[in-house]
């Protein structure tokens, strides 16, 4: 603050100067006061406007997916590729809106019946040009996002059988799988009517890949209705349908499986060299500890016992991290701890 202005300088008194404490020192602001001021506002503004954006790219799809769908049916090849890449995006976003209400694209009645039309209708070509096929496996994986079964399976069976190519058999199986898991985590369990039977007959192709699909997906559905086929798949020859037939049995708290994850067990247990995580040694090691683990309840004590000393073994010498992991695990289980 300036001086007063007085009329004349040379004669005006000079106010007393009074003193004033000492000030503390003036430091530069911290990191933790930076970041407090600005960073911190700045992500919750950035978060509040991505969500704005993806919610209102989620509506805009709702809106838009018959201008995607009819791109999808476009003979311009370009204009194919952006609807079905953008369709497809769309309902794998509208999947993981977790814990949001309101209308869903997964779930929307229209969505499910045009799609699983134009996979119809593109299923009754004969061409067996990397294109078509590339296209008809993409339709089925779309459809695999789909919560509509009772619109969706049955052009999925269709897609399942025989006189089609093995990449459009698989991921027909595949998709069919995905669906009724989220059936099965909503707690609405699929019956499987008709399409276990057509599961079936895939479970009895000379492909060791596609008897080891139907395996798995058949634990998805109700054992009353899959039992049967499940049973002769456990003596297959390839050992993983053999493994996804036993982890099916387990799935449904069935004890029939038991001796294939035992046999899987014993080969961990000999075990000494480390293999890639994503070997299928390493995968089968691992997912049969999580299955035994699920049976824990279902075991006697004698076996929990016995189980326990391979299990046991496998935590303390498996190579792979990951695996003895998963052996703590089901260690923990079956000792009910």
């Amino acid at each position: 603050m300036s001086d007063p202005i007085v009329e004349n300088q040379e004669n005006a008194e000079l106010p007393a100067t009074e003193l004033l404490p000492d000030l503390p020192p003036v430091e530069p602001p911290s990191a933790k006061f930076i970041v407090q001021l600005f960073v911190v506002p700045g992500l919750i503004v950035a978060a509040i406007v991505g969500a704005w954006l993806l919610f209102g790219k989620l509506a805009s799809a709702e809106q838009d997916w018959q201008a995607l769908l009819a791109d999808m049916k476009s003979s311009n090849e370009h204009r194919r590729g952006r609807g079905a890449m953008g369709l497809a995006q769309a309902l794998a976003a509208d999947q993981n809106r977790k814990g949001i209400t309101g209308p869903r694209l997964a779930t929307n009645p229209q969505v499910a019946q045009e799609l699983s039309a134009f996979l119809a209708e593109t299923l009754k070509s004969s061409s067996t040009e990397p294109t078509v096929i590339d296209q008809q496996a993409f339709l089925i994986r779309t459809l695999g996002t789909l919560d509509v079964p009772d619109t969706v399976l049955p052009v999925l069976r269709d897609a399942m059988n025989e006189k089609h190519d093995r990449e459009v058999r698989k991921n027909a199986v595949l998709a069919a799988a995905t669906i009724a898991y989220r059936a099965n985590e909503r707690g609405v369990g699929l019956s499987g009517e008709g399409i276990v039977d057509e599961l079936s007959n895939v479970a009895k192709d000379g492909d060791p890949l596609l008897r080891s699909s139907a395996a798995f997906t058949l634990g998805l559905f109700p054992l009353e209705k899959t039992k049967q086929t499940l049973t002769v798949l456990l003596s297959d020859s390839d050992v993983n349908t053999r493994l996804n037939a036993a982890i099916a049995f387990a799935r449904q708290k069935s004890l029939d499986g038991i001796s294939v994850l035992r046999e899987v067990l014993a080969t961990a247990v000999t075990t000494k060299t480390a293999a890639p995580s994503g070997d299928s040694s390493v995968i089968s090691t691992s997912n049969s500890l999580k299955a035994i683990g699920d049976l824990a309840s279902q075991l006697d004590e004698p076996s929990r016992t016995d189980i326990a000393r391979d299990i046991e073994s496998i935590s303390k010498d498996y190579p792979e991290p990951r695996v003895r992991l998963d052996a703590a695990q089901a260690l923990t289980k079956l000792r009910g701890k």
